[in-house]
């Protein structure tokens, strides 16, 4: 998530929602992301998006990310009900599971909303 604007500071468990599409990005994503399942146990919602998108990033065990470098784990898109293009990935920061973004591909639309899974393409895909 990091944006500029000022984030919304929270301590507050992952929804139900938020849990399995989390798993499913990492289940789905580049490479073995085992690690960051078993973090996904220990996560909390940290902060939250001011722009209204369901973006939100996470502390583990009530630790978070020190450094603001993030490296993607697993980069996603979909048409929401309106037909517009968003973006859904999660990334770790200093080893830690530390959010999950949802972005506006096309500019049309704040995602709001999580995404259902069985709309998701891999990022750049033809099919979205």
């Amino acid at each position: 998530m990091n944006h500029t604007a000022a984030n919304i500071e929270i301590d507050r468990a992952l929804t139900s929602g938020e849990r399995a599409l989390i798993r499913w990005l990492l289940e789905h994503g580049e490479g073995d992301c085992t690690e960051f399942i078993e973090q996904l146990e220990n996560a909390r919602v940290a902060r939250l998006c001011s722009c209204g998108c369901a973006s939100i990033d996470l502390s583990i065990g009530g630790r978070r990310p020190e450094h603001f470098a993030m490296r993607t784990l697993s980069d996603y898109q979909w048409l929401n009900e309106h037909g517009h293009l968003c973006g859904a990935f999660v990334f770790e920061q200093d080893g830690l599971l530390a959010g999950l973004d949802l972005w506006s591909v096309d500019g049309q639309s704040t995602p709001d909303a999580l995404p259902p899974v069985d709309r998701l393409v891999p990022f750049g895909s033809a099919r979205a």
